[in-house]
């Protein structure tokens, strides 16, 4: 199989098709059918501007067409094998989700069902996206430098502008200047924010305008236009399977598919935090009423403000309030809780928050790298720090020079051992050596400056929304009817009246008062 035509699911980007969920019902269907053409539009729409933009050259307009070819055929073989696997996914998801509802462990068929077809998943995403920037950056190549440095910004949309009075003017004005007083306040915030973003990009790259644009079926009319040439088969063929579908997967059917496939993931990823906070039925009760009680009087009127349905100086209120309801392991378990299918060891077993993360495969990389040659060596570093800055983020100079020092430092170290030595040691040498998540690290410097501006942060981001509250009351009623596994030591920390007092690393109580 041509290893450009493989598969990618449309859930980090819109690269693949972007289209709009689809009910099951004809209604639905052809409300759906009007979406999809108004997504078709709005591509037409933005290639043609990018096109105005670069001013393409007839010449640099057929080279585009004639890489958009090779990217049709991975939007054609994509969607094919997204149908074919999205039914098994959705099955499996369900079972998953029906037994993280409980919080009583999963069953190692389900689990390991799970993972493998999310793992499936990623790599094939993964996969088309690579080839699709692959694709994006030869198209970048017919352009010259000029029209390179135009297409900055070119996704952000221009807001367009209003005639106003003299008053409305000088209203504007003061706001302009209560604006740029509170940017220059928060400065520090926007930038730790930005650096979070850099990060999140280099972890998880995008297709940019060209691809999105310029190489996407749908653009591809205005792009022969410019070409003065004949529309390519394949061109017409991708556009018609990213509208119509195919006649064994009709493009409703698939997308009513990823729309539960959607909701599940949502709902799996907020039972993994709600399992693994092991919140009592007294700071389930607390929250859910702080929440109601802070969207009572705002709700329809700001609905449209944020995905909770309330406006943000609200939100900072109402997630202060709900850090007091929280222990110490607990704010442990969101500082370092990130969004996932699978929940990882720390929300599995609550006393690991806070504790060093799993550094076997540092030990078992220090094991072979101490017996390398010093050749060998720099090879394996360097392909060390090839793969830590695909899943962390690159490093600076400086960074990646004091990493290299470390590494070697370390290496040396465990080389003078004997096995004996090293197996006694290497635990520890590997935590030495064990690269930090500078995503929670940068994380977590947002949520403080967030905090220091009065500014919403983690709790609101995972926490305070109408589905994870939903999913909340649902646990508080399990927890009441004795349906779900009651709460761990995590969830009888600061707030548990028979404790006198916690351990300040696992949240647990060592002391128990006598008025039991």
């Amino acid at each position: 199989m041509n290893a450009r035509r493989s598969f990618v699911l449309s859930t980090s980007t819109a690269i693949l098709m972007g289209l709009l969920l689809s009910p099951p019902c004809l209604r639905a269907e052809n409300a759906d059918h009007g979406s999809r053409s108004r997504e078709q539009s709005t591509h037409e729409q933005r290639a043609r501007e990018l096109i105005e933009r670069l001013d393409l050259s007839r010449l640099q307009a057929r080279k585009c067409m004639s890489i958009a070819e090779q990217a049709a055929l991975l939007y054609i073989e994509g969607y094919e094998q997204e149908a074919r696997l999205l039914p098994e996914i959705l099955e499996a998801y369900d079972k998953f989700a029906q037994e993280d509802r409980l919080n009583q462990g999963f069953s190692p068929d389900v689990e390991q069902r799970t993972a493998r077809l999310h793992r499936r998943e990623i790599v094939l995403r993964e996969r088309i996206t690579e080839q699709l920037i692959a694709l994006e950056e030869q198209a970048g190549k017919v352009l010259k430098s000029s029209q390179r440095e135009s297409l900055n910004n070119f996704s952000q949309k221009q807001r367009p502008v209003r005639e106003r009075t003299r008053r409305t003017d000088a209203r504007s004005r003061a706001r302009a200047a209560r604006r740029q007083r509170e940017e220059a306040r928060t400065k520090p915030l926007r930038e730790a924010r930005e650096q979070l973003r850099t990060l999140h990009k280099q972890i998880h790259p995008r297709i940019g305008p060209i691809g999105q644009y310029l190489l996407h079926p749908f653009g591809a009319e205005r792009l022969r236009d410019v070409a003065r040439a004949r529309m390519p088969a394949i061109l017409t063929e991708a556009a018609d399977v990213l509208k119509h579908g195919t006649s064994d997967h009709p493009v409703g059917q698939v997308e009513q598919q990823k729309a539960e496939i959607k909701q599940l993931r949502a709902e799996i990823s907020n039972w993994n935090l709600i399992n693994g906070l092991h919140l009592n039925e007294n700071q389930i009760e607390q929250i859910t009423a702080l929440y109601d009680e802070a969207a009572a009087p705002t709700w329809e009127i700001a609905r449209r403000e944020s995905r909770s349905g309330l406006p943000y100086r609200t939100l900072a209120a109402l997630e202060r309030d709900v850090e007091q309801v929280l222990n110490t392991g607990q704010h442990q378990v969101l500082a370092e809780y990130k969004p996932c299918l699978l929940p990882p060891k720390n929300l599995k077993d609550p006393v690991r928050a806070g504790q060093a993360g799993d550094s076997s495969r540092y030990e078992k990389w220090l094991d072979r790298a101490r017996k390398l040659s010093s050749q060998e060596l720099k090879k394996q570093i360097d392909r060390a720090l090839e793969k830590e800055a695909k899943h962390l983020g690159q490093l600076s100079r400086t960074e990646r020079r004091e990493r290299v020092a470390l590494l070697r430092k370390t290496i040396r170290q465990a080389s003078t051992m004997s096995d004996t030595e090293f197996e006694l040691s290497k635990a520890e040498l590997a935590e030495l050596i064990a690269a930090p998540d500078r995503t929670l690290e940068m994380r977590g410097k947002v949520d403080t400056l967030a905090r220091k501006y009065g500014q919403p942060g983690i709790i609101t981001n995972f926490m305070l929304n109408t589905q994870f509250m939903d999913q909340l009351r649902t646990r508080g009623q399990q927890l009441a009817g004795g349906i779900a596994t009651k709460q761990t030591d995590l969830a009888t920390g600061p707030q548990a009246d028979n404790c006198d007092e916690v351990c300040a690393i696992d949240g647990k109580c060592k002391k128990k008062s006598k008025k039991e």
